[in-house]
């Protein structure tokens, strides 16, 4: 019942002032939950209600379902670098030196000119993110690729298919922009291999991929993205809406229908890990981690399913073995 109500509302939910997300939970009084199902509503910063003008405040239900009131801001993970600095803020070593797999760093050669607050100085920046996940494109074009979010990969508007991709850890070129999409539900991208490039079909840290799946609340999940490595979450909601601010040239969108999940003892995730693959148990992927909360509490990811099917691509899954 408070699906459909909380789909009908969330528009004009997005459309009061400082609000950031539209999702259902828990309902929490003086930190602790209620166990009520609720529309939460996360603002900016929570101002009270003789502040606000008529007609800008969270009303306290919506159709009989309460509301509940949070301060959240979902932003972009990625990390930026200035082009005349080394690529590499926190340089790691993969587990197989050489050879691609889901978790690794990615970042666009092409750079993108920003300016404070964004960054620290004016200037020209290179734009890293994480290679989350090995697909290949629908049969007879099975090429290797490798996931990652639309920003991670295209960085604004002036993205074309053929834009080349650095590893920020070697520093060479290993892969072209081939696909991309950022629509109502999926902020994604696909970028082609290097032809010869060794790869496998493991996420660094956490193990062989088998498949897609689809992420329900209470499911415990992992990612390792190239920011914060492998870190531990539990899917908390699959309806969660954002408003996110892709920067000037692509302004706000909105991503409906998104997983949410939340370290239950540390932060989930942090700068650099967009584009990491969500698994849930036995290797399956869930999502594809797209934002974060500011203290990297929570994170959102678009779920693989519509990944997958807005790309044209599938997972690629590693063979398994048979022990006499």
């Amino acid at each position: 019942m408070i699906r459909p109500i909380k789909r009908a509302v969330e528009d004009q939910l997005l459309d009061l002032p400082g609000v950031t997300a539209v999702d259902i939970g828990a309902q929490h009084r003086a930190g602790r939950s209620t166990g009520q199902q609720v529309i939460v509503v996360s603002v900016v910063r929570k101002t009270p209600r003789e502040q606000l003008k008529p007609g800008a405040c969270v009303p306290a239900d919506v159709f009989g379902i309460p509301t509940d009131v949070i301060e959240e801001q979902p932003v972009l993970q990625h990390i930026h670098c200035a082009e005349n600095e080394p690529l590499t803020p926190r340089p790691r070593r993969a587990e197989r030196p050489g050879v691609i797999s889901g978790g690794s760093g990615i970042a666009p050669c092409r750079a993108v000119h920003l300016v404070p607050p964004e960054v620290a100085a004016a200037g020209p920046h290179r734009r890293i993110g994480t290679l989350g996940a090995l697909v290949t494109g629908a049969a007879p074009m099975v090429v290797p690729m490798g996931l990652t979010t639309f920003d991670v990969g295209c960085l604004d508007d002036g993205w074309s298919v053929g834009d080349r991709m650095l590893d920020p850890e070697g520093g060479r070129v290993h892969a072209e922009l081939a696909r991309a999409a950022l629509s109502g539900r999926v902020d994604a991208a696909a970028v082609a291999l290097a032809p010869g490039s060794a790869t496998t079909c493991v996420v660094e840290g956490i193990g062989p991929i088998t498949g897609p799946a689809t992420a329900y609340p209470g499911e415990r999940v992992r990612k390792h993205g190239f920011g914060t490595a492998v870190t531990v979450g539990v899917v908390t909601s699959v309806d969660a809406t954002l408003r996110i601010d892709h920067g000037e040239a692509l302004g706000v969108r909105i991503l409906r229908e998104q997983i949410r999940v939340v370290g239950p003892e540390a932060r989930f995730c942090g700068p650099g890990d967009a584009g990491a693959a969500v698994l849930g148990p036995g290797g399956r992927v869930v999502g594809l981690h797209v934002a974060g909360s500011c203290d990297g509490a929570v994170g959102f990811a678009s779920p693989i399913a519509d990944v997958l099917a807005e790309l044209d691509v599938e997972l690629c899954i590693e063979p398994q073995r048979i022990h006499a």
